[in-house]
């Protein structure tokens, strides 16, 4: 099947999202990492289709997405999500990665009639990190110059060192990404930094199931994950690299699996 894409109208222009093919029922709305798209999710998309409406949502500044006018926090994001998706998306379900956690997160939190449960992967706890380096790392500003030389070390990054498995088209589209999102790619990464993780983790209500494949945050999700009254832990020790291009059908059958055992219990949210 072909994966659709269509735009929403949202509070800071358009809203740019991929889907499979729709269903009856609550979506899974998915959220990127910065800074890219929801092009992270078409392998799950295309994964769940027939089982599961996947709606991959570009965060306002990113992918087709149009920007903020200006620097937002991540209740910001959380709300201009919300305020595009809540009127078709009810009851969703909310799949976060990276940058994405926080704003599922935010969202949860704020707008809980509309988010039932939560999946999240990669949670950016960088303070059981090097939280001061991260920061410093994912931050960074790049500025638009006419010499293509500026542009060699996130080419390298993404391009030449992708993981295995990845396809130089996938890579090249990770790239092209990041490329869209200047001069401003690091406002989600600035927000994210200053969110409080902790104490907004620990605050959520809605089911939550926690994916955690190897890499750097997979220490730091199992620490957050504890903080979380209602999060349940899904150790996946045999998937490496990139899991959600690589491992698609793995992460669908975790999350499908989820999300039927949730659906014979009552909401805690």
């Amino acid at each position: 099947m072909a994966i659709r894409k269509r735009y929403i109208d949202g509070p800071f222009g358009q809203v740019h999202l991929r889907e499979n093919t729709p269903l009856g029922g609550p979506p899974l709305v998915c959220l990127h990492a910065t800074a890219y798209s929801s092009r992270s999710f078409v392998a799950l998309a295309e994964a769940l289709d027939g089982r599961r409406h996947v709606i991959a949502i570009d965060t306002p500044g990113y992918g087709q997405s149009d920007p903020p006018p200006d620097r937002i926090d991540i209740a910001g994001y959380a709300d201009a999500i919300a305020a595009a998706l809540s009127p078709e998306a009810p009851g969703m379900t909310l799949l976060g990665h990276h940058t994405g956690v926080a704003i599922a997160a935010e969202m949860a939190l704020r707008h809980p009639r509309h988010v039932s449960r939560l999946v999240l992967s990669g949670i950016p706890y960088f303070q059981a990190l090097d939280f001061a380096a991260w920061k410093a790392r994912l931050t960074v500003r790049h500025s638009l110059d006419e010499n293509l030389d500026h542009l060699a070390e996130r080419w390298d990054f993404l391009v030449r060192s992708r993981p295995a498995g990845i396809t130089l088209p996938r890579a090249f589209g990770n790239f092209v990404d990041e490329l869209l999102a200047w001069p401003n790619g690091s406002w989600a990464h600035e927000a994210l930094f200053a969110w409080p993780v902790a104490e907004r983790l620990a605050a959520i209500t809605q089911p939550t199931l926690v994916l955690n494949p190897p890499g750097h945050l997979a220490e730091p999700s199992r620490i957050a994950a504890a903080m979380m009254r209602t999060a349940t832990v899904a150790e996946l020790p045999e998937l490496g690299g990139a899991a959600f291009d690589l491992h698609a059908d793995v992460l669908a059958a975790r999350i499908d699996a989820f999300l039927r055992a949730d659906a014979l219990t009552p909401s805690a949210a």
